[in-house]
């Protein structure tokens, strides 16, 4: 389904805790500029439908405590893409599936996501209790490995990467990138707390330096030079050597004028998301990808002082 790909490709979806409806507007250019595009918030906070109706044309929002079929119509009513039930209702569940928005109920057990799959989902919420929910989700995980996860509620840009990191993880609704109660709104602020998120999600860090040579000897004498005087221990990996993880020699020419920059993320594709949102462009005919169809690898189209750039799935 489209929306838990948009979910799973943002990562974060901000979690919006007192919703001011006249702030809806501003709040949604203000997050869009700091590369978030997904919120959520409660359905029985106030003015959580009006707050709905207003931030949709800009944003995917999403229902939570979602407990009646009709309270899951007036959400839908509203403008929201997606809805968090508060249990597993199978009556919430076939009225967001005639409409192709996902159903997300609220799982806490084994039996809640057995009776959830049942009902054909592969994908629940969960909600972490304290500091045991990286355990809990592990649990559940190794119970249902083709069921996939929202954690709804219980986490920060501080914590959230510990639910992240995890394949099984869509999205996680972190909290305090907006303000509470609910004020009139820093815009400022409020992007660079979601920059700031965003970065923190993806985990950026330098991998590897690419240098083109003719040829195996080149590249050869290349990496041993690097182990000859700096103790990079030179290893032929196939197509390149390296010397240690630090430098690969390819044994051609490869992309790049000079060479290339590899840059780990700690999720490739949301990297690409959020780098194509930034308006870098992507040659897609050079990615590889997981058994479990991620990205694993993917150069950028334009180089960057005469080196190409990809991004690695760490």
């Amino acid at each position: 389904m489209k929306t838990l790909q948009q979910l799973y490709k943002n990562g974060i979806v901000v979690f919006i805790q007192a919703p001011n409806a006249s702030q809806a507007a501003p709040l949604a250019q203000a997050l869009q500029a700091g590369g978030i595009s997904c919120v959520l918030t409660a359905y029985d906070a106030p003015e959580a439908l009006e707050f709905i109706q207003a931030v949709s044309p800009r944003l995917l929002a999403g229902a939570g405590n979602i407990r009646t079929p009709q309270e899951a119509q007036d959400a839908l009513k509203a403008g929201a893409g997606f809805i968090i039930s508060a249990d597993v209702n199978p009556e919430i569940i076939r009225l967001c599936a005639e409409k192709n928005i996902p159903a997300l109920p609220e799982c806490r057990t084994s039996a809640d996501v057995q009776a959830a799959a049942g009902l054909g989902l592969t994908a629940v919420s969960f909600s972490p209790d304290g500091a045991n929910g990286p355990a809990a989700l592990n649990a559940l995980c190794a119970d249902f490995p083709d069921m996939r996860f929202f954690i709804s509620g219980g986490v920060t840009a501080d914590t959230m990467n510990a639910y992240l990191s995890h394949k099984a993880v869509l999205a996680c609704a972190v909290e305090g990138i907006v303000n509470n109660p609910p004020a009139e709104q820093d815009a400022a602020a409020v992007t660079r707390r979601a920059k700031e998120a965003v970065l923190k999600m993806l985990a950026f860090e330098l991998r590897h330096v690419g240098i083109n040579t003719p040829d195996a000897q080149t590249a050869d004498e290349t990496a041993g030079a690097f182990e000859k005087l700096f103790g990079f221990k030179k290893e032929d990996r196939g197509g390149a050597y390296f010397a240690a993880d630090y430098i690969e020699v390819m044994k051609k020419q490869f992309y790049g004028t000079h060479g290339h920059i590899a840059v780990a993320a700690a999720n490739a594709d949301r990297a690409a998301y959020q780098l194509e949102r930034a308006g870098a462009r992507f040659n897609w005919d050079s990615a590889g990808y997981n058994p479990d169809g991620r990205l694993r690898v993917v150069y950028l189209q334009d180089e960057i002082g005469g080196f190409a750039v990809h991004i690695l799935q760490k």
